[in-house]
Protein backbone atom coordinates (compact mmCIF):
# COMPACT_ATOMS: atom_id res chain seq x y z
CA UNK A 1 0.00 0.00 0.00
CA UNK A 2 1.20 3.20 -0.72
CA UNK A 3 1.82 6.03 1.98
CA UNK A 4 -0.61 8.24 3.79
CA UNK A 5 2.23 10.91 4.14
CA UNK A 6 1.33 12.03 0.55
CA UNK A 7 -1.96 13.31 2.52
CA UNK A 8 0.24 14.80 5.63
CA UNK A 9 -1.58 17.72 7.01
CA UNK A 10 -4.53 16.96 4.69
CA UNK A 11 -8.72 16.92 5.58
CA UNK A 12 -10.40 13.70 4.71
CA UNK A 13 -14.34 14.01 4.89
CA UNK A 14 -15.29 10.32 6.09
CA UNK A 15 -18.46 8.79 4.49
CA UNK A 16 -20.71 6.93 6.43
CA UNK A 17 -19.40 3.65 5.04
CA UNK A 18 -16.07 3.97 6.22
CA UNK A 19 -17.76 4.77 9.86
CA UNK A 20 -19.89 1.78 10.11
CA UNK A 21 -16.74 -0.55 9.18
CA UNK A 22 -14.24 0.76 11.57
CA UNK A 23 -16.87 0.51 14.19
CA UNK A 24 -17.71 -2.56 13.37
CA UNK A 25 -13.78 -4.48 12.82
CA UNK A 26 -11.82 -2.42 14.72
CA UNK A 27 -9.28 -4.77 14.66
CA UNK A 28 -9.16 -5.02 10.70
CA UNK A 29 -8.59 -1.01 10.32
CA UNK A 30 -6.09 -0.87 12.91
CA UNK A 31 -3.23 0.46 10.69
CA UNK A 32 -4.92 2.26 8.45
CA UNK A 33 -5.60 4.21 11.43
CA UNK A 34 -2.33 4.58 12.68
CA UNK A 35 -1.17 5.64 9.43
CA UNK A 36 -4.01 8.43 8.99
CA UNK A 37 -2.84 9.32 12.66
CA UNK A 38 1.12 9.71 11.62
CA UNK A 39 0.16 11.23 8.58
CA UNK A 40 -1.68 14.50 11.08
CA UNK A 41 -4.76 13.71 8.56
CA UNK A 42 -7.48 15.63 9.82
CA UNK A 43 -11.26 13.87 9.43
CA UNK A 44 -14.24 15.84 9.18
CA UNK A 45 -17.75 14.75 8.50
CA UNK A 46 -21.14 16.17 8.57
CA UNK A 47 -24.67 15.58 10.48
CA UNK A 48 -25.84 13.71 7.88
CA UNK A 49 -23.41 11.17 8.00
CA UNK A 50 -23.64 11.35 11.50
CA UNK A 51 -27.64 10.69 11.53
CA UNK A 52 -27.00 8.00 9.20
CA UNK A 53 -24.71 6.72 11.32
CA UNK A 54 -25.99 6.07 14.69
CA UNK A 55 -29.56 5.57 13.51
CA UNK A 56 -30.51 2.29 15.10
CA UNK A 57 -33.47 0.85 16.71
CA UNK A 58 -31.93 0.25 20.23
CA UNK A 59 -31.35 3.49 22.48
CA UNK A 60 -28.33 2.08 23.68
CA UNK A 61 -26.56 1.43 20.26
CA UNK A 62 -27.76 5.31 19.07
CA UNK A 63 -25.78 6.47 22.29
CA UNK A 64 -22.77 4.31 21.76
CA UNK A 65 -22.21 5.39 17.84
CA UNK A 66 -23.13 8.82 18.87
CA UNK A 67 -20.14 8.41 21.46
CA UNK A 68 -17.87 6.82 18.42
CA UNK A 69 -18.54 9.40 15.92
CA UNK A 70 -17.64 12.46 18.28
CA UNK A 71 -14.22 10.59 19.01
CA UNK A 72 -13.04 9.25 15.91
CA UNK A 73 -14.82 12.87 13.65
CA UNK A 74 -11.72 15.91 14.56
CA UNK A 75 -14.77 18.36 13.01
CA UNK A 76 -18.50 17.73 11.60
CA UNK A 77 -18.45 20.44 8.89
CA UNK A 78 -21.06 23.17 8.19
CA UNK A 79 -23.64 22.46 5.85
CA UNK A 80 -23.30 26.22 4.91
CA UNK A 81 -26.02 27.90 2.27
CA UNK A 82 -23.30 27.69 -0.50
CA UNK A 83 -23.24 23.47 -0.44
CA UNK A 84 -26.65 23.95 -0.38
CA UNK A 85 -26.65 26.02 -3.60
CA UNK A 86 -24.28 23.53 -4.97
CA UNK A 87 -27.40 20.81 -4.59
CA UNK A 88 -29.12 21.02 -8.05
CA UNK A 89 -25.84 21.87 -10.35
CA UNK A 90 -24.56 18.75 -9.00
CA UNK A 91 -27.48 16.64 -9.84
CA UNK A 92 -27.77 17.91 -13.45
CA UNK A 93 -23.82 17.29 -13.70
CA UNK A 94 -24.43 13.37 -12.54
CA UNK A 95 -27.02 13.27 -15.05
CA UNK A 96 -27.73 9.38 -15.93
CA UNK A 97 -25.00 8.68 -13.39
CA UNK A 98 -27.24 9.78 -10.97
CA UNK A 99 -29.44 7.11 -10.32
CA UNK A 100 -29.29 4.90 -7.06
CA UNK A 101 -27.11 8.04 -5.43
CA UNK A 102 -28.17 8.62 -2.26
CA UNK A 103 -28.83 12.21 -0.90
CA UNK A 104 -26.64 11.99 1.79
CA UNK A 105 -23.85 11.21 -1.18
CA UNK A 106 -24.91 13.96 -3.04
CA UNK A 107 -24.66 16.19 -0.45
CA UNK A 108 -21.15 14.95 0.30
CA UNK A 109 -19.96 15.50 -3.58
CA UNK A 110 -20.97 19.01 -3.01
CA UNK A 111 -19.08 19.47 0.47
CA UNK A 112 -16.13 18.27 -1.92
CA UNK A 113 -16.99 20.85 -4.34
CA UNK A 114 -17.04 23.29 -1.70
CA UNK A 115 -14.07 23.24 -0.07
CA UNK A 116 -11.24 22.94 -2.13
CA UNK A 117 -8.60 20.85 -0.99
CA UNK A 118 -10.80 18.11 0.86
CA UNK A 119 -10.93 14.58 -0.04
CA UNK A 120 -13.98 12.19 0.28
CA UNK A 121 -13.38 8.68 1.78
CA UNK A 122 -15.60 5.85 0.46
CA UNK A 123 -16.10 2.39 -0.78
CA UNK A 124 -19.07 4.10 -2.80
CA UNK A 125 -17.73 4.19 -5.71
CA UNK A 126 -20.51 4.04 -8.60
CA UNK A 127 -21.85 7.29 -6.30
CA UNK A 128 -18.65 9.40 -7.30
CA UNK A 129 -18.11 9.27 -10.82
CA UNK A 130 -14.66 9.87 -12.31
CA UNK A 131 -16.08 12.54 -15.23
CA UNK A 132 -17.07 14.71 -12.56
CA UNK A 133 -14.26 13.24 -9.50
CA UNK A 134 -10.80 12.17 -9.74
CA UNK A 135 -9.80 8.92 -7.82
CA UNK A 136 -6.81 9.70 -6.31
CA UNK A 137 -6.07 6.81 -3.81
CA UNK A 138 -6.97 3.58 -3.58
CA UNK A 139 -6.86 1.31 -0.60
CA UNK A 140 -8.03 -2.11 0.56
CA UNK A 141 -8.82 -3.84 4.09
CA UNK A 142 -9.04 -7.43 4.08
CA UNK A 143 -11.77 -9.28 5.99
CA UNK A 144 -12.32 -13.01 6.87
CA UNK A 145 -14.49 -13.47 3.66
CA UNK A 146 -14.29 -9.96 2.08
CA UNK A 147 -11.90 -7.28 0.77
CA UNK A 148 -12.95 -3.73 0.96
CA UNK A 149 -12.13 -1.39 -1.37
CA UNK A 150 -11.66 2.03 -0.22
CA UNK A 151 -10.56 5.64 -2.22
CA UNK A 152 -10.21 8.94 -1.97
CA UNK A 153 -11.93 11.12 -4.48
CA UNK A 154 -11.11 14.90 -4.83
CA UNK A 155 -12.93 17.51 -7.35
CA UNK A 156 -10.62 19.65 -9.17
CA UNK A 157 -12.96 22.42 -11.23
CA UNK A 158 -13.32 22.49 -14.83
CA UNK A 159 -11.28 24.92 -16.09
CA UNK A 160 -12.55 28.57 -15.77
CA UNK A 161 -10.15 29.57 -18.78
CA UNK A 162 -12.17 31.18 -21.82
CA UNK A 163 -11.39 30.62 -25.36
CA UNK A 164 -10.09 33.37 -27.82
CA UNK A 165 -13.32 33.45 -29.45
CA UNK A 166 -15.42 33.80 -26.33
CA UNK A 167 -12.68 36.83 -25.69
CA UNK A 168 -13.22 38.93 -28.37
CA UNK A 169 -17.11 39.22 -27.63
Amino acid sequence: MESWDQFRLKTILVDTNFLFDVYNAKEKYATVLTEIQQAQINLVSTDLVRIEFIRSRDKRAVEEKAIYFSEFIDTSLPMDPEVMKLIQPTIEEYGKDIDGVSPVDITLACCIKRYHGLYLLTRNHKDFPTKIFSRDYIFSVEHNRDVKTYALYYYMPKSTSITIAQYAK
